[in-house]
C-alpha cells in the first residue's frame, strides 16, 4: 500500500472524528459563523471538508473563490486524477454540498477564474 496514501487518509481520517462534536452555528442575528482556525463557513458537512481539503491545502484557496458544483466537482476529479486524491466516496456529495452552499456562485456578478483578495 502506498504509504503517502494511507497516511494521509489515517490523518484525514483522525481530524474527522475529532471535529465531529463541532455544531452547526450561527450568531444571533443568523449570519454565517467561521471558525476561526480555518476561516471556514461552520455548517453542515464543513468538517468533512475541513478533514478531507486542509490534509494538503490551506483553506484561503478555496474560501476566497466562489464556483458552481459542477466545477467543485472537476477540481475534486483532477486533483484525484493527478494529485493523488483518495476516494471520497459517500463523504463527495456531502463535501459538494457543503463547498456550493458556502463557496458557490453568488447573485452578484462574479468571474469565478479571478480570485478575490486574501484576507489577512
Amino acid at each position: 500500500m502506498n504509504t503517502r496514501k494511507y497516511t494521509m487518509g489515517l490523518i484525514g481520517f483522525l481530524v474527522f472524528f475529532a471535529s465531529a462534536a463541532v455544531l452547526v452555528a450561527t450568531d444571533e442575528e443568523g449570519e454565517k459563523k467561521t471558525d476561526p482556525t480555518s476561516g471556514m463557513v461552520i455548517n453542515e458537512h464543513w468538517d468533512l471538508v475541513r478533514a478531507n481539503c486542509i490534509v494538503c491545502h490551506s483553506t484561503k484557496g478555496f474560501t476566497q473563490i466562489r464556483l458552481d458544483r459542477n466545477n467543485w466537482e472537476k477540481i475534486v476529479r483532477l486533483m484525484q486524477e493527478k494529485n493523488g486524491l483518495w476516494p471520497l466516496g459517500e463523504m463527495e456529495p456531502k463535501i459538494l454540498d457543503y463547498l456550493e452552499k458556502n463557496y458557490g456562485l453568488t447573485d452578484e456578478h462574479h468571474n469565478p477564474k479571478i480570485r478575490r483578495p486574501l484576507l489577512d
